[in-house]
């Protein structure tokens, strides 16, 4: 029981570089490096004091290694995680954990396979403005409430990186729409989805969608 979870970080960006931040400060963490694709990225973690792999196959050779989180575009999820878990890893992946349904399927799939722990990775669940109207909900504060809205604005349209290509998993849908679906359903987990419908709006390109609007 005493014994510290071996974690590697697989992605050292944006995320991957929060996601070992915040395993410094775990007590039972014990982060053993990252690896990423990226030659600079791995030199921008050994920089910040951390341990780089020189690749995917040493992380996976390290026996110390008990997790790995997986913070890299979409589309690479599904690969990485499933090679992990044949490892023997247990696998934490940053969302969305997939392109599609059969990919998250295959995932799972997996977990039960290798007997492994998977799961992804859904921080907007502890905003604070969101637990806070969630609260309110379940406690009946308001009384009957009849609707329920939530909405992000943004006035620069789709980052320009992997984002804004539809190969690599972006969209809005898939961006900031997989956090506020994921908030209402767990919001209203006792209730049956009955019905739901969706507009997606393609004004800054074509490739994917710059916003949505979705109704339950």
């Amino acid at each position: 029981m005493d014994k510290k979870t071996g974690v590697a970080v697989v992605g050292y960006g944006g995320m991957g570089g929060w996601h070992t931040k915040l395993l410094k400060s775990i007590p039972e963490a014990d982060l053993k490096g990252i690896y990423d694709i990226r030659p600079d990225r791995g030199q921008a973690a050994e920089e910040a004091g951390l341990f780089s792999y020189g690749s995917f196959d040493a992380v996976l050779d390290d026996k110390e290694v008990d997790l790995i989180t997986i913070a890299t575009p979409n589309d690479t999820h599904k690969d990485i995680a499933i090679k992990a878990m044949s490892a023997g890893k247990n696998v934490v992946c940053e969302k969305p954990v997939a392109l599609s349904s059969v990919e998250v399927q295959e995932m799972t799939e997996a977990a039960d396979k290798y007997n492994v722990v998977f799961t992804v990775h859904q921080n907007r669940r502890w905003d604070e403005d969101y637990l806070v109207a969630r609260q309110l909900y379940e406690k009946n504060t308001l009384g009957k409430v009849f609707n329920i809205e939530s909405r992000v604005h943004g006035s620069r349209g789709i980052p320009g990186d992997w984002r804004n290509t539809k190969e690599h998993g972006g969209g809005m849908v898939l961006d900031w729409g997989v956090h506020l679906i994921d908030q209402i359903l767990m919001m209203l987990s006792r209730r049956k989805l009955l019905s739901l419908y969706a507009v997606l709006s393609f004004v800054t390109n074509e490739e994917v969608d710059d916003g949505f609007k979705i109704f339950y």
